[in-house]
């Protein structure tokens, strides 16, 4: 149910649309999946699963989620000299926007990845006791939710390294110091 038509603005539920196990082919226009297998095929097939991946990548302008691309390749008929035609593909991108019309609307009512409790009472217990999460919040959802978990959500080492500086003194510090180490207390 959308408000007034803005469904444009953003996802209706954010929590659904950043799950790792969502389906976002549904973003995506036709025009959009018909642009990017137009620049890489080649005699209007393409090549194998490489040139798939390419294409996907087009589309979603980067990296493309792994479970999602899984599902594309997965869905994809490949002929027998291992090129995908111009049908296949398009027969794949409607099946996968069936897929993940079927997930947006059935997934109220099935419990999903970051979902670990089926039950109120479970849940209360699990905070009363402060009971750790089986998996955290990198392994549930593909972004940050919240702008507070953007820090450390790639734990690389470069983000982080802290610069380590050397503790610098005035002037005065220095001389009360060495005052000190002679002996006059004041």
């Amino acid at each position: 149910m959308a408000f007034f038509g803005l469904t444009a603005l953003g996802p209706q539920n954010s929590f659904a649309a950043v799950l790792k196990d969502s389906i976002l082919v549904d973003i995506f226009s036709d025009e959009e999946f018909e642009s990017a297998f137009n620049r890489v095929a080649v005699n209007g097939c393409l090549s194998g699963e490489a040139e798939l991946v390419e294409v996907l990548e087009k589309v979603y302008h980067g990296e493309v989620p792994a479970a999602e691309l899984q599902m594309f390749i997965d869905a994809t008929a490949v002929a027998e000299d291992g090129t995908i035609t111009r049908a296949a593909f398009d027969d794949t991108v409607a099946s996968m926007r069936a897929k993940a019309t079927e997930f947006m609307t059935n997934q109220h009512q099935v419990l999903s990845g970051a979902c670990e409790t089926s039950s109120s009472e479970v849940m209360q217990t699990n905070l009363r006791r402060h009971t750790r999460s089986k998996a955290g919040p990198t392994d549930k959802y593909s972004q940050p939710l919240v702008t507070s978990q953007e820090y450390g959500w790639s734990q690389t080492g470069e983000d982080l390294k802290t610069k380590r500086a050397a503790k610098m003194s005035c002037k005065e510090t220095q001389y009360a110091a060495e005052l000190i180490k002679c002996g006059v207390y004041f």
